[in-house]
């Protein structure tokens, strides 16, 4: 019953269908609330209840009445042209007017069925809004005054005498009773209208927030499986909870095997760690392939069941993409660019092999016009040009081997080896081709039988390069180079770090990037190759080579070098 009366009694939108439905569920309304009134009469005369109640030819022909013309308005609502709002306004005064009969056969103004006349004012005021309700409202007070009218005159039906009824003592008492209920008839009228129409505003409101939300929810869906990049939230107890069709797509793991499941399980080669930038790896795909994954995350503050603003869930959005062509097509135009370099060092080469080819040259045809009388050449003088020769040969040498590992790096070869005992072997190397070098002095921060992964020809070469421009950049000027050495873990992942710090005047910031270029140098007697070729070989290793500074040291050239995952 009240869900039929709430359904009824619902604020419809500004429609003609919306209207009629609710103009449908009234006369649904009507037939059942009537009966069950009639049902109640019925029963208080068997239990012979003295209330005023009509005989039983008067409730059935009043019944009789009542669901006829239900019955034929439900008809006319299907098929009249009238608008309904106008049909609307008929059936609530005919409900009205069945009412008022209702409470006119059982005791007028004492009948306990005399508040029953406020539902069709509150009904047109909520169906048919303000308008609608005071139409109700004044057509409940006429028929509610002409009852008590004839109430007062005495033309009330003959079954009255037989019960506990008693004619007004007044026209004051029934002018009273009159103006109460007509009172209480606008203002439900007034209220219901007001209440309909707020009711509609917040509904408009509703709908409309409800489409923006449908529309934006359809977007976040489309955008979520359309993307071309990977993407995976985790709850707070790192179990799977949403998993986009690029994600399936990349990491070849179908959703019903992935959704639910703890993410450090489905993907144990992602290692998500804080504060990271962007990661990469080689992901084994569910079909068993393997490509070269990149992958971050983000934290997300959701909250939790129950919870207030204190308490949030930290889940967590993890972005995959797969990079494998990328990297490929970074080869290839690494491989151009290097190519263009060789083609640039090849003109270099041929210019630079000028000067000492003529010093060569030069010295040679010395010694061969001075061949008939060699022995009486001036032994300073021979001693001279052995030197010139030898110098320039050895420095056109130095310029192709350089241009040798830039152009065709050599395989690498990896192995365990003593990082303290391969430093002292880059010093002494140092020390025994400089003078310069040797009274520099260079000093180690290493611990004993630190053990480093990396192929150690390759290693010692760039430790040549570096620990040579540390003592050049210091050119005899009081201070140090030292070489420090150590192992550090971050999340899992182990790494040899290897800084070689001097304390000479300093990279400015803006050359930190271009001094890895090949070809940029700031010695005269340089090929601008040994930087560009020791972070060739740190990124062979998948290390890194990054130029830093600190207060103590100017410049800090850091080598890091992975370890094998089998060592952890």
């Amino acid at each position: 019953m009240f869900q039929l009366l709430s359904r009824a009694l619902t604020p419809v939108a500004d429609s003609e269908k919306e209207t009629r439905r609710h103009i449908a569920w009234w006369l649904l309304v009507r037939v059942f609330l009537f009966t069950l009134l009639a049902g109640i009469t019925l029963f208080f005369q068997e239990k012979g209840y003295s209330a005023i109640l009509p005989p039983l030819s008067v409730t059935v022909t009043f019944l009789a009445l009542l669901y006829a013309f239900s019955i034929v308005s439900a008809i006319l609502l299907r098929k009249t042209s009238w608008s309904g709002r106008r049909f609307g306004v008929l059936q609530l005064l005919a409900d009205t007017a069945f009412t008022t009969l209702l409470v006119y056969a059982t005791g007028c103004s004492q009948s306990v069925f005399a508040p029953l006349l406020i539902l069709p004012v509150v009904a047109g005021g909520l169906i048919l809004y303000k308008t609608g309700g005071l139409i109700l409202a004044a057509a409940a007070t006429l028929l509610y005054g002409a009852l008590l009218t004839c109430e007062y005159f005495g033309w009330v039906p003959k079954y009255f005498m037989a019960t506990s009824y008693s004619s007004p003592r007044s026209f004051f008492t029934s002018s009273n009773v009159f103006a109460i209920y007509g009172l209480i008839f606008f203002l439900a009228a007034l209220l219901s209208g007001q209440l309909a129409r707020r009711l509609r505003f917040t509904e408009e409101k509703l709908s409309k927030t409800a489409l923006e939300y449908d529309r934006l929810s359809i977007l976040y869906k489309q955008i979520f499986d359309d993307i071309s990049t990977g993407i995976i939230t985790t709850d707070q107890s790192d179990f799977i909870t949403s998993y986009n069709q690029a994600a399936e797509r990349i990491t070849g793991h179908p959703l019903a095997t992935i959704l639910g499941q703890p993410f450090n399980r489905c993907f144990s080669a992602i290692i998500l760690q804080e504060r990271q930038s962007r990661r990469v790896c080689d992901f084994r795909k569910f079909d068993g392939s393997v490509i070269r994954l990149g992958y971050s995350f983000s934290y997300l503050n959701m909250p939790m069941a129950g919870g207030g603003e204190e308490k949030k869930a930290r889940w967590r959005v993890i972005t995959l993409q797969d990079i494998s062509q990328t990297e490929r097509m970074e080869q290839q135009i690494r491989e151009a660019e290097k190519m263009a370099a060789i083609g640039e060092l090849s003109a270099l080469i041929a210019h630079d092999f000028r000067n000492p080819l003529a010093a060569i040259s030069g010295s040679a045809q010395i010694l061969a016009m001075e061949q008939a009388n060699i022995a009486a050449l001036d032994p300073a003088t021979f001693k001279t040009l052995l030197n010139i020769i030898l110098r320039e040969s050895g420095r056109m040498a130095k310029t192709i081997t350089d241009f040798l590992q830039f152009a065709r790096p050599a395989t690498i070869q990896p192995e365990w080896f003593d990082l303290n005992r391969l430093v002292d072997e880059a010093i002494v190397q140092l020390q025994s081709g400089s003078n310069t070098v040797a009274a520099t002095g260079i000093h180690k921060e290493i611990a004993d039988n630190l053990a480093c992964w990396a192929d150690r020809q390759q290693l010692q070469t760039i430790l040549t390069h570096l620990l040579d421009n540390a003592c050049v950049a210091l050119g005899g000027h009081p201070g140090k180079v030292v070489v420090v050495g150590r192992e550090r873990s971050d999340n899992n992942r182990s790494e040899i770090c290897l800084e070689i710090c001097d304390q000479g005047p300093g990279i400015p910031p803006e050359l930190h990037e271009k001094v890895f270029t090949p070809f940029f140098s700031s010695r005269t007697d340089g090929t601008g190759l040994g930087l560009a070729i020791a972070r060739q070989i740190v990124e062979n290793h998948r290390g890194r080579l990054e130029l830093d500074r600190s207060a103590e040291y100017s410049t800090i050239m850091r080598i890091a070098l992975p370890l094998p995952r089998m060592t952890h």
